[in-house]
Protein backbone atom coordinates (compact mmCIF):
# COMPACT_ATOMS: atom_id res chain seq x y z
CA UNK A 1 0.00 0.00 0.00
CA UNK A 2 1.06 3.52 -0.74
CA UNK A 3 2.03 6.20 1.37
CA UNK A 4 -0.30 9.07 1.97
CA UNK A 5 0.96 12.13 0.89
CA UNK A 6 -0.01 15.49 2.41
CA UNK A 7 0.74 19.55 2.08
CA UNK A 8 3.36 20.02 4.42
CA UNK A 9 2.23 21.36 7.95
CA UNK A 10 0.24 19.22 10.88
CA UNK A 11 -2.71 17.53 9.83
CA UNK A 12 -6.27 18.19 10.57
CA UNK A 13 -7.17 15.63 13.71
CA UNK A 14 -10.46 14.32 14.35
CA UNK A 15 -11.07 14.94 18.21
CA UNK A 16 -10.92 11.61 19.76
CA UNK A 17 -12.16 10.22 22.84
CA UNK A 18 -9.96 9.58 25.64
CA UNK A 19 -9.21 6.12 26.96
CA UNK A 20 -12.18 4.95 28.59
CA UNK A 21 -12.47 5.08 31.55
CA UNK A 22 -9.44 7.51 31.62
CA UNK A 23 -5.87 6.24 32.75
CA UNK A 24 -5.63 7.88 35.57
CA UNK A 25 -8.44 5.49 37.34
CA UNK A 26 -6.86 2.70 36.25
CA UNK A 27 -6.16 1.26 39.44
CA UNK A 28 -8.30 2.59 42.80
CA UNK A 29 -7.52 1.71 46.53
CA UNK A 30 -10.25 0.13 48.21
CA UNK A 31 -9.15 0.73 51.52
CA UNK A 32 -6.14 -0.13 53.86
CA UNK A 33 -3.60 -3.06 51.13
CA UNK A 34 -6.81 -3.37 48.94
CA UNK A 35 -6.59 -2.40 45.33
CA UNK A 36 -9.04 -2.56 42.11
CA UNK A 37 -6.50 -3.04 39.36
CA UNK A 38 -8.06 -2.79 35.64
CA UNK A 39 -11.56 -4.43 34.41
CA UNK A 40 -10.18 -8.48 35.82
CA UNK A 41 -7.81 -8.26 38.72
CA UNK A 42 -7.79 -7.77 42.46
CA UNK A 43 -5.11 -7.11 45.01
CA UNK A 44 -4.27 -7.08 48.70
CA UNK A 45 -2.46 -8.18 51.71
CA UNK A 46 -2.81 -12.58 51.40
CA UNK A 47 -4.90 -14.00 54.39
CA UNK A 48 -5.73 -17.50 54.07
CA UNK A 49 -8.52 -17.76 52.21
CA UNK A 50 -7.17 -15.16 49.19
CA UNK A 51 -3.64 -16.73 48.79
CA UNK A 52 -5.26 -19.93 47.47
CA UNK A 53 -7.01 -18.52 44.33
CA UNK A 54 -3.80 -16.03 43.87
CA UNK A 55 -2.26 -15.44 40.27
CA UNK A 56 0.54 -14.67 42.35
CA UNK A 57 1.70 -13.10 45.58
CA UNK A 58 5.15 -11.59 46.50
CA UNK A 59 6.88 -10.78 50.23
CA UNK A 60 7.00 -7.38 51.07
CA UNK A 61 8.01 -5.50 54.34
CA UNK A 62 4.52 -5.50 55.38
CA UNK A 63 3.76 -9.05 54.84
CA UNK A 64 2.42 -11.15 51.79
CA UNK A 65 0.33 -9.68 48.82
CA UNK A 66 -1.41 -11.37 46.33
CA UNK A 67 -2.84 -10.94 43.16
CA UNK A 68 -6.45 -12.54 41.53
CA UNK A 69 -9.04 -12.52 39.36
CA UNK A 70 -12.29 -10.11 39.76
CA UNK A 71 -15.25 -12.14 39.24
CA UNK A 72 -17.04 -11.02 37.42
CA UNK A 73 -14.75 -8.13 35.55
CA UNK A 74 -16.01 -4.90 35.00
CA UNK A 75 -17.00 -2.85 31.79
CA UNK A 76 -15.40 0.12 30.50
CA UNK A 77 -18.69 1.98 31.43
CA UNK A 78 -18.40 0.57 34.65
CA UNK A 79 -17.51 3.83 37.06
CA UNK A 80 -14.12 2.47 38.53
CA UNK A 81 -14.10 1.74 41.85
CA UNK A 82 -12.14 3.00 44.96
CA UNK A 83 -9.62 6.05 44.81
CA UNK A 84 -7.55 6.44 42.06
CA UNK A 85 -5.13 9.16 44.09
CA UNK A 86 -3.84 7.24 46.18
CA UNK A 87 -0.28 6.17 45.77
CA UNK A 88 -0.43 7.54 42.25
CA UNK A 89 3.26 7.82 41.55
CA UNK A 90 2.87 8.92 37.58
CA UNK A 91 1.03 9.99 35.43
CA UNK A 92 1.08 10.94 31.66
CA UNK A 93 -1.40 12.95 29.53
CA UNK A 94 -4.14 9.91 28.28
CA UNK A 95 -1.77 6.88 27.99
CA UNK A 96 -0.12 5.93 31.20
CA UNK A 97 -0.06 6.16 35.00
CA UNK A 98 1.71 3.75 38.03
CA UNK A 99 0.91 3.57 41.37
CA UNK A 100 2.57 1.95 44.07
CA UNK A 101 0.28 -0.61 45.64
CA UNK A 102 2.59 -1.96 48.15
CA UNK A 103 5.73 -0.22 49.96
CA UNK A 104 8.02 -1.99 47.59
CA UNK A 105 5.96 -2.98 44.03
CA UNK A 106 4.97 -0.61 41.35
CA UNK A 107 1.65 -1.18 39.00
CA UNK A 108 2.58 0.31 35.53
CA UNK A 109 -0.43 0.49 33.38
CA UNK A 110 -0.19 1.68 29.68
CA UNK A 111 -2.81 1.92 26.57
CA UNK A 112 -2.62 -0.94 24.43
CA UNK A 113 -3.74 -1.90 21.13
CA UNK A 114 -3.66 -4.96 19.26
CA UNK A 115 -0.30 -5.44 17.76
CA UNK A 116 1.66 -3.68 20.46
CA UNK A 117 4.42 -5.84 22.54
CA UNK A 118 3.91 -5.11 26.11
CA UNK A 119 7.00 -3.39 27.99
CA UNK A 120 6.66 -6.50 30.30
CA UNK A 121 7.32 -9.08 27.35
CA UNK A 122 10.15 -7.20 26.49
CA UNK A 123 11.81 -6.74 29.60
CA UNK A 124 11.63 -10.79 30.43
CA UNK A 125 13.45 -10.97 26.43
CA UNK A 126 16.16 -8.38 28.40
CA UNK A 127 16.65 -10.53 31.28
CA UNK A 128 16.70 -13.63 29.48
CA UNK A 129 19.02 -12.56 26.70
CA UNK A 130 20.98 -9.77 28.19
CA UNK A 131 21.38 -11.15 31.50
CA UNK A 132 24.41 -8.11 32.41
CA UNK A 133 21.57 -5.76 31.28
CA UNK A 134 20.26 -4.20 34.76
CA UNK A 135 16.24 -4.34 33.96
CA UNK A 136 13.82 -3.92 36.37
CA UNK A 137 12.01 -7.02 38.17
CA UNK A 138 8.77 -7.83 36.68
CA UNK A 139 6.36 -9.53 39.28
CA UNK A 140 3.37 -10.84 37.11
CA UNK A 141 2.03 -8.77 33.67
CA UNK A 142 -0.91 -8.67 31.43
CA UNK A 143 -3.46 -7.29 29.07
CA UNK A 144 -6.16 -5.92 29.87
CA UNK A 145 -8.67 -5.75 26.10
CA UNK A 146 -11.81 -4.80 27.58
CA UNK A 147 -9.78 -0.99 29.51
CA UNK A 148 -7.01 -1.38 26.22
CA UNK A 149 -4.70 -1.19 28.50
CA UNK A 150 -1.80 -3.62 29.82
CA UNK A 151 -0.76 -3.77 33.36
CA UNK A 152 2.81 -4.50 35.02
CA UNK A 153 3.25 -5.63 38.48
CA UNK A 154 7.64 -4.40 39.21
CA UNK A 155 9.88 -4.03 42.07
CA UNK A 156 10.50 -0.92 42.74
CA UNK A 157 14.19 0.08 41.41
CA UNK A 158 16.60 1.11 43.30
CA UNK A 159 18.93 4.41 43.35
CA UNK A 160 17.82 7.52 42.26
CA UNK A 161 17.59 8.54 38.11
CA UNK A 162 21.14 9.98 35.84
CA UNK A 163 19.33 12.99 35.78
CA UNK A 164 18.94 13.70 40.01
CA UNK A 165 23.03 11.77 40.09
CA UNK A 166 24.47 14.14 38.07
CA UNK A 167 25.26 17.06 40.00
CA UNK A 168 26.95 14.55 42.26
CA UNK A 169 28.71 13.05 39.46
CA UNK A 170 32.32 14.13 38.71
CA UNK A 171 33.46 14.37 35.26
CA UNK A 172 35.02 10.82 35.97
CA UNK A 173 32.03 9.07 37.20
CA UNK A 174 29.86 10.56 34.53
CA UNK A 175 32.34 9.29 31.73
CA UNK A 176 32.76 5.99 33.69
CA UNK A 177 28.67 5.56 33.66
CA UNK A 178 28.44 6.57 30.03
CA UNK A 179 31.02 3.77 29.00
CA UNK A 180 28.96 1.49 31.56
CA UNK A 181 25.45 2.24 29.42
CA UNK A 182 27.58 1.74 25.97
CA UNK A 183 29.08 -1.73 26.99
CA UNK A 184 24.84 -2.72 27.51
CA UNK A 185 24.10 -1.03 24.36
CA UNK A 186 27.10 -3.08 22.77
CA UNK A 187 25.75 -6.05 24.62
CA UNK A 188 21.99 -5.80 23.26
CA UNK A 189 23.75 -5.05 20.10
CA UNK A 190 24.74 -8.46 19.61
CA UNK A 191 21.13 -9.73 19.37
CA UNK A 192 19.94 -9.32 15.35
CA UNK A 193 17.16 -9.53 13.06
CA UNK A 194 16.28 -9.03 9.26
CA UNK A 195 13.62 -6.72 10.14
CA UNK A 196 12.28 -3.79 12.02
CA UNK A 197 10.20 -4.79 14.90
CA UNK A 198 10.18 -5.70 18.82
CA UNK A 199 11.84 -8.70 20.74
CA UNK A 200 8.66 -10.64 19.96
CA UNK A 201 8.31 -9.77 16.55
CA UNK A 202 5.56 -7.05 16.16
CA UNK A 203 6.15 -3.58 15.16
CA UNK A 204 7.48 -1.10 16.52
CA UNK A 205 5.79 1.96 18.22
CA UNK A 206 7.45 6.16 17.95
CA UNK A 207 11.17 5.99 16.27
CA UNK A 208 8.88 8.46 13.92
CA UNK A 209 12.90 10.35 13.04
CA UNK A 210 13.44 7.52 10.33
CA UNK A 211 10.25 5.34 10.26
CA UNK A 212 7.79 8.33 9.96
CA UNK A 213 4.47 8.23 11.18
CA UNK A 214 1.36 5.96 10.61
CA UNK A 215 -1.83 7.11 9.21
CA UNK A 216 -3.36 6.64 12.53
CA UNK A 217 -1.85 10.04 12.89
CA UNK A 218 -4.59 11.40 10.87
CA UNK A 219 -7.21 8.51 10.86
CA UNK A 220 -9.54 8.40 13.36
CA UNK A 221 -6.48 7.69 15.99
CA UNK A 222 -7.22 8.33 19.66
CA UNK A 223 -4.77 10.43 21.40
CA UNK A 224 -3.75 7.99 24.07
CA UNK A 225 -2.85 5.20 21.67
CA UNK A 226 0.65 4.06 20.37
CA UNK A 227 1.94 4.87 17.32
CA UNK A 228 2.16 1.38 15.72
CA UNK A 229 4.51 0.70 12.81
CA UNK A 230 4.09 -2.06 10.60
CA UNK A 231 7.00 -4.84 10.28
CA UNK A 232 10.04 -3.22 8.12
CA UNK A 233 12.90 -4.67 5.91
CA UNK A 234 16.09 -2.90 4.93
CA UNK A 235 14.56 -1.92 1.62
CA UNK A 236 11.06 -0.43 3.19
CA UNK A 237 13.06 1.50 5.81
CA UNK A 238 15.45 2.90 2.86
CA UNK A 239 12.26 4.15 1.06
CA UNK A 240 10.63 5.56 4.37
CA UNK A 241 13.90 7.54 4.68
CA UNK A 242 13.83 8.86 1.61
CA UNK A 243 10.56 10.20 1.86
CA UNK A 244 10.23 11.27 5.17
CA UNK A 245 14.07 12.81 4.68
CA UNK A 246 14.73 13.64 1.50
CA UNK A 247 17.60 11.94 0.99
CA UNK A 248 19.48 8.63 0.90
CA UNK A 249 19.91 6.70 4.06
CA UNK A 250 23.37 7.27 5.51
CA UNK A 251 24.60 3.38 5.63
CA UNK A 252 22.86 0.56 3.54
CA UNK A 253 22.14 -2.19 6.32
CA UNK A 254 20.91 -5.77 5.61
CA UNK A 255 20.34 -6.36 9.27
CA UNK A 256 19.16 -4.67 12.81
CA UNK A 257 20.62 -4.51 16.19
CA UNK A 258 18.77 -4.72 19.42
CA UNK A 259 18.40 -1.15 21.39
CA UNK A 260 16.52 0.29 24.55
CA UNK A 261 15.52 3.33 21.98
CA UNK A 262 15.31 5.98 24.48
CA UNK A 263 18.59 5.80 26.82
CA UNK A 264 17.81 9.11 28.02
CA UNK A 265 18.62 10.65 31.89
CA UNK A 266 15.29 9.70 33.27
CA UNK A 267 15.71 6.15 32.50
CA UNK A 268 18.88 4.98 33.83
CA UNK A 269 19.08 4.11 37.50
CA UNK A 270 22.07 4.82 39.53
CA UNK A 271 23.38 3.79 42.73
CA UNK A 272 26.30 2.90 45.28
CA UNK A 273 27.80 -0.13 45.75
CA UNK A 274 29.49 -1.64 49.11
CA UNK A 275 32.68 0.71 47.60
CA UNK A 276 30.78 3.65 47.48
CA UNK A 277 31.19 3.73 44.09
CA UNK A 278 28.22 4.75 41.66
CA UNK A 279 27.12 2.41 38.63
CA UNK A 280 23.94 1.81 36.72
CA UNK A 281 21.08 -0.28 39.01
CA UNK A 282 18.60 -0.60 36.46
CA UNK A 283 17.24 0.75 33.05
CA UNK A 284 13.67 1.38 32.86
CA UNK A 285 11.24 2.18 30.42
CA UNK A 286 11.44 -0.47 27.48
CA UNK A 287 8.07 0.36 25.92
CA UNK A 288 9.75 1.67 22.57
CA UNK A 289 12.79 -1.30 22.24
CA UNK A 290 13.59 -2.78 19.24
CA UNK A 291 15.59 -4.47 16.45
CA UNK A 292 16.48 -0.79 14.88
CA UNK A 293 19.47 0.15 12.49
CA UNK A 294 23.20 0.13 14.44
CA UNK A 295 24.08 3.46 12.80
CA UNK A 296 20.59 4.96 14.86
CA UNK A 297 22.08 4.43 17.93
CA UNK A 298 24.78 7.01 18.18
CA UNK A 299 22.73 9.26 15.75
CA UNK A 300 19.59 9.70 17.77
CA UNK A 301 21.75 9.86 21.19
CA UNK A 302 23.29 12.97 19.34
CA UNK A 303 20.15 14.87 18.63
CA UNK A 304 16.75 13.98 20.43
CA UNK A 305 16.04 16.44 22.71
CA UNK A 306 14.75 13.85 25.28
CA UNK A 307 18.76 12.88 26.10
CA UNK A 308 19.19 16.42 27.26
CA UNK A 309 19.63 16.52 31.14
CA UNK A 310 16.14 17.69 32.68
CA UNK A 311 17.64 19.95 36.04
CA UNK A 312 19.59 22.10 32.96
CA UNK A 313 16.96 22.21 30.66
CA UNK A 314 17.37 26.20 30.45
CA UNK A 315 21.05 25.96 30.26
CA UNK A 316 21.86 23.81 26.66
CA UNK A 317 25.73 23.55 27.31
CA UNK A 318 25.03 21.85 30.28
CA UNK A 319 21.97 20.31 29.25
CA UNK A 320 23.93 18.27 26.35
CA UNK A 321 26.66 16.84 28.53
CA UNK A 322 24.81 13.29 28.90
CA UNK A 323 24.25 13.24 25.32
CA UNK A 324 28.08 13.94 24.65
CA UNK A 325 28.99 11.86 26.87
CA UNK A 326 27.31 8.68 25.86
CA UNK A 327 27.90 9.48 21.82
CA UNK A 328 31.65 9.70 22.71
CA UNK A 329 31.19 5.95 24.61
CA UNK A 330 29.70 4.66 21.67
CA UNK A 331 32.47 5.88 19.31
CA UNK A 332 34.80 4.15 21.30
CA UNK A 333 32.96 0.79 20.27
CA UNK A 334 33.08 1.63 16.76
CA UNK A 335 29.10 2.98 16.70
CA UNK A 336 28.58 5.86 13.46
CA UNK A 337 27.42 9.11 13.83
CA UNK A 338 25.14 10.69 11.39
CA UNK A 339 23.79 13.45 13.95
CA UNK A 340 24.34 16.25 11.81
CA UNK A 341 22.98 14.52 8.52
CA UNK A 342 19.81 13.72 10.56
CA UNK A 343 19.62 17.48 11.35
CA UNK A 344 19.91 19.15 8.61
CA UNK A 345 17.14 16.50 7.14
CA UNK A 346 15.03 17.45 10.19
CA UNK A 347 15.09 21.46 9.27
CA UNK A 348 14.83 21.32 5.61
CA UNK A 349 12.04 18.47 5.42
CA UNK A 350 10.73 17.55 1.95
CA UNK A 351 7.54 18.46 0.57
CA UNK A 352 4.67 16.95 0.75
CA UNK A 353 3.99 15.32 4.48
CA UNK A 354 4.04 11.32 3.75
CA UNK A 355 2.46 9.13 6.53
CA UNK A 356 2.38 5.44 6.00
CA UNK A 357 -0.01 2.64 6.01
CA UNK A 358 -0.44 1.66 9.53
CA UNK A 359 -0.54 -2.43 10.31
CA UNK A 360 -3.64 -4.38 9.23
CA UNK A 361 -5.98 -6.25 11.73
Amino acid sequence: MAPKILPRGLPKLVPQPQMTPPSEYGIGSLGPDSWSIGSSMLCEKAGQSTAADALTTWEDINGTWCLRRRDPPLTPTTTPPGDSDVNRTYFCGNAAAMWLISPNVLCKVKGWIPGVTPEADTIKWVAKNCPNIPVPNVIYSWVDPAWQRSFCLMNVVPGVTLDDAWNELSQEERTAIADEVATYIVDAAQHISPKICTATGTGLTFHGWILGFPEREIEGKQDWQPDLHSIITPEELDRRILLIRGQKSPEEVDHFVFFHGDLTPTNIFLDKDKNDKWHVSSIIDWETAGFLPKWYIRTIAGVSPAYLLDLYRNEWKEALTWSIKLTSSLGKHGFPEYSQWLRDSVLNPPEPRVFFPRPSG
